[in-house]
């Protein structure tokens, strides 16, 4: 997921600020430069812990 796709997420959700900052913490973490995972592990990470945080 792009940074964009993730900011329409994001959009989607109508998130107070503080959760906003907390979903894109989460985001930072797992699209970190250098991460030895491939783009569908990063989507797929990303997603399963998006779904922890509802």
């Amino acid at each position: 997921m792009i940074r964009r796709e993730f900011q329409e997420y994001l959009n989607k959700l109508k998130l107070k600020s503080d959760k906003v900052e907390e979903y894109w913490s989460l985001y930072e973490r797992i699209y970190e430069q250098n991460s030895p995972l491939t783009y569908n592990q990063k989507a797929n990470l990303l997603l399963s812990e998006l779904r922890k945080m509802k």
